[in-house]
């Protein structure tokens, strides 16, 4: 009987190994994914360096993601970019304006979100808020940016710039704090990275539980039938 039976052991260790290995995989990557999201969060606490330095960083091939910036100038009202996004649990529009600092440093700055195309920007003259990195792309379900009409639906950065009357510049986008006077509606900025791991580690070590189930069903209910 243990002779018939070990291919099915064999099979089964192999499996379970596997399946073990992703499951610690997955821990592992939970803990590092934890420690990213803290020390972004830290990041943010900090106090904000000015807007010129924050870019000069960028140059320099340092990761800005998350620094607090800030920067006193002009926002360019006149040449708002309007992103598809949700708003108050229905479609709406993020504002997206040109801001040109004091020290002639300029940044696109995310105004916020309103539900009407036609959502006018105040004047800003100082902004406060985070860098963020806006370089993934078309997605594979975004449709094309129609920019005779401003309704961009994926981050094109390089296009918004260019459309804005922008120098080309790094994929940056400064999102504002909650208190800005743009006329747009702006949320706290928060670290938005997607941490799934742990709903993956016990999908794995689950599937590795369930096959030392049905291996040792399968195994009693042959000896049953003997």
């Amino acid at each position: 009987m243990l002779r018939r039976n070990l291919s099915i052991f064999i099979a089964a260790a192999i499996g379970l190994v596997i399946l073990c290995g992703l499951g610690t995989w997955q821990v592992k990557r939970l803990a590092w994914k934890e420690g990213l999201i803290a020390a972004l969060e830290a990041r943010m606490a900090q106090a904000p360096v000015p807007l010129a330095e924050a870019l000069k960083r960028v140059q320099a091939g340092e990761d800005v993601e998350y620094l607090k910036v800030a920067a006193k100038g002009q926002l360019d009202t006149a040449h708002v970019i309007l992103k598809q996004t949700t708003f108050k649990s229905t479609a709406g529009w993020e504002g997206l304006a040109p801001f040109r600092a004091d020290d002639g440093s300029e940044v696109l700055v995310d105004l916020g979100a309103a539900s009407s195309h036609d959502t006018e920007a105040k004047p800003v003259t100082e902004i406060s808020g985070v860098l963020r990195l806006h370089n993934l792309g078309q997605g594979i379900f975004d449709p094309p940016n129609n920019i005779r009409d401003n309704e961009w639906f994926w981050w094109d950065v390089p296009a918004m710039q260019k459309e804005a009357g922008m120098k080309p510049g790094d994929a940056l986008v400064i999102l504002q704090a909650a208190d800005n006077a743009s006329g747009f509606t702006a949320a706290a900025p928060k670290v938005e990275l997607r941490n799934n791991h742990l709903g993956y580690a016990i999908t794995w070590f689950g599937l590795a539980a369930a096959l030392v189930g049905v291996t040792a069903a399968f195994v009693l209910r042959k000896a049953d039938l003997k």
